[in-house]
């Protein structure tokens, strides 16, 4: 497990590093507004069903439908996938690249109208050992401190099924890691290494893999579907369970 504390400056600079990867991997270092403790997102009812509404009516616009074509429970599976995407690609990139996690006290939420964007909050984050402490890390203070308690807040607000949900962050898993071992080569094997290692385990484990004769750097085919399809218009996303193969 991660021990000790690392200083702020060392994550900001992991961070920094790993915001150039792409945008899920960015966290705001310095937003114009209030920056929002990260359990807010679980413990205050509407200010999370407010994200949910809000993704809601992006999938209606981007789709060209009406608000009642959009489910909520496909609203708040698409929330929660990007959520995850958003929690485990600078996490999983500052491990990697810094031996340095941002935990929870380390991030935090700005909103900004519809949109909200990850922040830190400026206490440091959690010194991570290579091998086996990374994936503890990630599963304890990510998989386990963070995105457990949203699961159960999302569920209380629209009925989805957790598996659906778990699947949705072993989606996001799948390419978290394969955008970091493109943006950084020399990284690639542990990124792989510390995704199996995740994937191996609860919550995770049994919820999608590497397609066949690849790893989770090339390809990532998930045994559950985010529900996407059911917006009228929209397809399957490309590591969908229902594609035929």
């Amino acid at each position: 497990m991660a021990a000790g504390q690392s200083g702020s400056e060392g994550l900001d600079r992991a961070l920094d590093e790993a915001a150039r990867i792409n945008a899920f991997f960015a966290v705001e270092r310095s937003p114009a507004g209030r920056v929002r403790p990260m359990e807010d997102l679980w413990a205050d009812g509407a200010f999370l069903a407010a994200r949910i509404d809000a993704v809601r009516e992006r999938l209606a616009s981007r789709a060209g439908r009406p608000l009642g074509d959009v489910e909520p429970r496909v609203a708040a599976s698409i929330f929660f996938q990007g959520i995850a995407s958003r929690l485990l690609s600078p996490a999983a990139a500052a491990v990697l690249i810094g031996g340095v996690l941002p935990g929870r006290r380390a991030l935090g939420w700005y909103a900004d109208g519809p949109t909200l964007a990850l922040a830190r909050t400026g206490a440091p984050g959690v010194r991570v050992g290579h091998g086996d402490g990374e994936a503890d890390a990630l599963a304890g203070h990510v998989l386990e401190g963070m995105l457990a308690p949203l699961l159960q807040a999302v569920r209380e607000h629209v009925k989805v099924a957790p598996r659906l949900l778990w699947g949705n962050a072993a989606s996001s898993l799948g390419g978290t890691v394969a955008a970091l071992a493109a943006a950084r080569p020399a990284l690639a094997g542990r990124a792989v290494r510390l995704g199996e290692a995740l994937m191996d385990r609860p919550p995770l484990h049994g919820l999608g893999g590497p397609g066949a004769g690849a790893t989770m750097a090339d390809s990532f085919v998930r045994r559950t579907c985010c529900l996407y399809y059911r917006i009228p218009g929209c397809g399957k996303c490309g590591d969908c369970a229902l594609l035929e193969r």
